[in-house]
């Protein structure tokens, strides 16, 4: 992506989200984003070679933002499990503020780019990598072998996936601490001094 006036980049980011957000991939085309942006559609093209090479830009793009902003919230002097709150507040708070990324990045699962993806694949790949040096740092799991490890990665990334995309906004305050405490001490670990609640399907909430 060439150097261009960062707001109009910043429109078209946004534009572009919104409707792959709004509609299936094949349905979005180059100009509808052009005109939300309120750009000439020749402006795309100077920063992106097509529809796929966009939509793969803003995959990367707003992965890298979270990514990014998980390394600079993480300290080597946090506990593992202060880590891994971290990780997991940071999570939500970013996709709280992002929401349209969020429905955007849901479809992704059902297109696939091949070797284009690769960069978008190497993203997620280190956000994967911090959740395991996490995991590598708890005594519990001092003896766990690489494939134990992980499948936990997948079970936390699949837990999150499902919270984030079926859980109603806007998100308890603290449901960071509840999905933390939940994957780490599993179904049935109440807070200390609360008595648990079975609340309202499909969610358990706490009253």
């Amino acid at each position: 992506m060439r150097t261009a006036d960062p707001a109009k980049m910043r429109r078209i980011i946004d534009a572009a989200i919104q409707l792959f957000a709004e509609r299936p991939f094949h349905e979005v085309r180059m100009e509808d984003i052009a005109a939300r942006a309120k750009v000439a559609k020749g402006t795309l093209y100077l920063h992106y070679k097509d529809k796929e090479d966009l939509f793969l830009g803003i995959m990367n793009d707003g992965l890298q933002s979270l990514v990014e902003r998980l390394e600079e919230s993480l300290s080597e002097e946090m506990p593992p499990e202060e880590k891994l709150l971290v990780m997991n507040r940071e999570s939500f708070l970013y996709f709280e503020r992002n929401h349209f990324f969020l429905d955007v990045i849901q479809r992704v699962e059902f297109i696939r780019f091949g070797a284009r993806s690769a960069c978008f694949e190497e993203t997620r790949a280190r956000m994967q990598g911090i959740l395991l040096r996490i995991l590598r740092e708890f005594p519990s799991r001092e003896r766990s072998s690489d494939q134990e490890l992980a499948l936990e990665v997948v079970a936390h990334s699949g837990m999150m996936k499902e919270i984030l995309h079926s859980l109603p906004r806007p998100w308890p305050e603290d449901l960071p601490e509840r999905v933390t405490r939940l994957f780490l001490h599993g179904i049935g670990v109440a807070p200390k001094g609360r008595k648990q609640s079975l609340g309202h399907a499909p969610f358990v909430r706490d009253e």
